[in-house]
């Protein structure tokens, strides 16, 4: 029987592979265009400027055909297997339509100039292009935050955002965000943008209100178990002298078995140290074990 350990490591690695298959594959189903960074920097040699053409605002447009055409030998009027070296059979279907290429939710209502950012290269922002073999992408913020901070320049969202906002909630934080923000605060990041503190913040509302699985029969059993699958969660309100100030002095549930410390093989402080001795170590040192063992022989059932 596989373990629950090896479980989540197989649902992990699945979701790390259709992860990596959605960023190989996801721009050329969305596009229509197989294109690739490496190939035409490394191979070809060819510039950023040669392809990206800075406007009249002073930002680089996205290429059109006539920017591939300065190289590629293109007959629009009679399209051809050679098509294919760049388009997409799903594109050629669609008589070679090429999709607006899909920004990132984080760039959906950015503020950004090229010519503000005119003394910088390229290869600054757009780092891994030359190894890229897909479209590419922009910057994560945390990149941005981290050059603005060292480059002195401005840091309030309004610079960067035209809704972001640190007073404002986002979209997400509507309806079940309460039940929610939990997990996805683990998954996720970009809490610190607005929450800096994020300890502290976490402690604050948790603290003074309980998060919802702290029920009536939690103190009883629940949280022995979750403490014992993910004891890092616990830590984010209890440091490890709140369970053993309790546990000195009220026993755990499950030491009220009537086999608890039975002269047997299959007890239960036995069965529950085989189980899980991390949690036994709570309140108990491995030395212990001997103190009793070292005199006691066991009955075998």
């Amino acid at each position: 029987m596989i373990s629950m350990r090896k479980t989540k490591i197989y649902v992990a690695g699945i979701v790390v592979l259709l992860g990596l298959l959605l960023v190989v594959y996801g721009c050329r189903e969305k596009t229509g265009l197989k294109f690739s960074h490496r190939f035409h920097i490394v191979e070809q040699e060819v510039t950023c400027d040669q392809c990206h053409v800075a406007g009249e605002e002073g930002d680089y447009a996205t290429p059109t055909m006539d920017n591939c055409k300065e190289c590629h030998d293109i007959d629009e009027d009679n399209p051809s297997e050679d098509c294919l070296v760049c388009h997409t059979v799903d594109g050629a279907e669609n008589d070679y339509e090429v999709k607006e290429f899909p920004k990132p939710k984080s760039h959906a209502d950015l503020i950004f100039s090229h010519e503000v950012h005119a003394d910088f290269e390229c290869t600054t922002c757009h780092q891994g292009l030359a190894k890229d073999r897909g479209l590419g992408s922009g910057p994560k913020m945390p990149f941005c935050l981290k050059c603005h901070q060292e480059q002195e320049g401005p840091q309030e969202c309004s610079a960067c955002h035209q809704e972001i906002d640190a007073e404002k909630a986002p979209a997400s934080h509507q309806q079940d965000w309460e039940s929610r923000h939990g997990q996805v605060s683990r998954l996720d990041t970009s809490c610190v943008y607005c929450h800096p503190d994020r300890q502290k913040f976490c402690e604050t509302c948790h603290r003074t209100q309980k998060p919802r699985d702290h029920t009536f029969g939690w103190k009883n059993g629940g949280h022995g178990m979750e403490a014992g699958h993910d004891r890092r969660l616990c830590a984010n309100c209890h440091d490890a002298g709140y369970c053993v100030d309790c546990h000195r002095s009220q026993k755990p549930v499950s030491h009220h078995r009537a086999d608890w410390m039975a002269y047997s093989s299959e007890n239960g402080h036995g069965e529950a140290a085989r189980r899980n001795f991390r949690s036994c170590n709570i309140c108990h040192e491995t030395g212990q074990c001997i103190e009793c063992h070292d005199n006691i022989i066991l009955r075998k059932q």
